[in-house]
């Protein structure tokens, strides 16, 4: 089940969870409610009936107490966030021998690769053509915020003209909205502190007010231009799964792999829509039409991108795929031990005749 669990934390970090797909995880036991932050609504205690917390000894201290102190670390951090970012810890000019604040406190790693992660997908105009054929557009900010306030059923039509007139823009816009860099940035462990932590939280919430104190990671420009991203790629990300239901004859015109730097991540694309397509159609015996893939062959960190975008275009049947998987599994004490290859019901997916994968 160890496979399992870490997905579930990898799905949560990454927003591919609904608050309700992830309490109903946590109460089949696949994962604990304290390991995925943020789940818990404030002031709302959680039901020992339901979600179990883990035995402690009884020498250790009390779960609460330990909870009660993660959360005082926490306040403490935030506070001095605010005074510790955007410079400030270098200290003022007249004291020039102050010794300098942590990694985790500066601002300015976080601001260098968020500059460069942008900088790489400027090139590519796909965001500029989503968000032109909506209203006019003078910059892909301009885009961004564009696609990010569109109702769905304008911003389908808009897709679905760009995807027909120039069909490699599906790949580029994967690119502008793959942010896994990103999150590896805040998951690692060199770069631990405030910053990494209000970045994460960005990143993952659905709105500011889930953020908490940041105001000043917020001032920086770069920051800014990531908050004009992240609701065009919310509004991106949602269309996928009406894409697949409602354009699904077109999708051997549109899976066509982008170029450049864009061609890296996009294989876990299609691959997500392979997965989705073997979850919903056909059985280990009897499997779906199309040609034999095996998913083995993706590297593990594009393959848990594409499931975790299959994951959240159809939660209730990958999720069976993957359960499927461990309970089938011949050697499942090996499986568990490496949680960075997911553990599937079928040795090999089935891939639609037209589509390139």
């Amino acid at each position: 089940m160890r496979v399992i669990e870490q997905l579930v934390h990898h799905f949560w970090a990454r927003g591919a969870l609904t608050r309700a797909e992830a309490l109903y995880l946590v109460k089949h036991g696949f994962a604990r409610e304290g390991d995925l932050p943020g789940l818990a609504e404030p002031g709302q205690p959680i039901d020992p009936a339901t979600y179990a917390q883990p035995a402690y000894d009884a020498e250790e201290y009390d779960y609460r107490d330990r909870d009660r102190e993660a959360a005082d670390e926490k306040a403490r951090a935030a506070e001095e966030l605010e005074d510790e970012l955007v410079g400030r810890n270098a200290g003022s000019r007249k004291a020039g021998g102050k010794k300098k604040k942590p990694t985790g406190h500066n601002l300015a790693p976080a601001v260098a690769m968020i500059a460069a992660h942008v900088a790489a997908r400027e090139p590519y105009p796909a965001l500029c053509e989503l968000g032109t054929r909506i209203a006019p557009c003078g910059s892909w900010r301009d885009a961004a915020q564009v696609v990010g306030a569109a109702k769905p059923a304008a911003l389908e039509t808009a897709l679905v003209g760009a995807l027909t007139a120039r069909p490699r823009a599906l790949g580029e816009l994967w690119f502008w909205f793959d942010l896994e860099p990103l999150f590896e940035w805040t998951d690692d462990e060199d770069n631990a502190g405030p910053v990494a932590d209000g970045l994460s939280k960005l990143l993952g919430a659905d709105n500011l007010a889930q953020v908490g104190r940041l105001g000043q990671l917020l001032k920086a420009a770069e920051v800014q231009m990531l908050l004009d991203l992240l609701p065009a790629r919310r509004a991106f990300l949602n269309l996928l799964p009406v894409l697949y239901h409602a354009h699904f004859p077109k999708f051997g015109l549109w899976l066509v792999p982008p170029t450049g730097a864009a061609r890296a991540c996009w294989p876990a694309l299609p691959w997500a829509f392979v997965l989705v397509y073997n979850a919903r159609q056909g059985t280990a015996e009897r499997p779906p039409q199309g040609y034999p893939l095996d998913p083995n062959v993706l590297p593990p960190r594009l393959l848990r991108m594409a499931l975790t975008t299959a994951f959240a275009q159809a939660p209730v049947a990958v999720r069976e795929l993957l359960i499927q998987g461990l309970r089938d599994s011949d050697t499942p004490a090996d499986d568990v031990r490496d949680a960075t290859r997911p553990v599937f019901a079928r040795k090999t997916f089935h891939c639609p005749f037209t589509w390139r994968v």
